[in-house]
């Protein structure tokens, strides 16, 4: 039996979007597949090292949103929902830095 953990119940979703981070220089395809007030589970199109907070553009519209990687299995990296008082800028890391990180796992 799963214990839920949630603080909102969420709803499944299947709609387009881009993780965005690195100063908006970096930009992957993934797929909301569910989505509460507080988070989404997010399924990434490949394996790739995250930062811990980046941005998702939805493709539907032009909504955007920060958020927090909370976990990851695999391509499904589980976020919350970053309050605007949360949100920090984020330096850009260099090339090297996410090889480095990848490799590390």
């Amino acid at each position: 039996m799963r214990i839920e953990r949630r603080q909102t119940p969420r709803s499944r979703v299947y709609r387009g979007a881009s993780v965005v981070f690195n100063g908006r220089q970096s930009v992957l395809d993934c797929t909301l597949r569910n989505w509460s007030d507080s988070g989404a589970l997010v399924r990434m199109s490949d394996w790739i090292a995250l930062p811990k907070t980046f941005e998702i553009d939805i493709a539907s519209g032009s909504e955007s949103v920060r958020v927090r990687q909370c976990w990851r299995r695999g391509d499904d990296v589980g976020v919350a929902f970053l309050t605007p008082e949360q949100c920090q800028p984020v330096a850009p890391i260099s090339l090297d830095a996410m090889r480095k990180r990848r490799q590390l796992g």
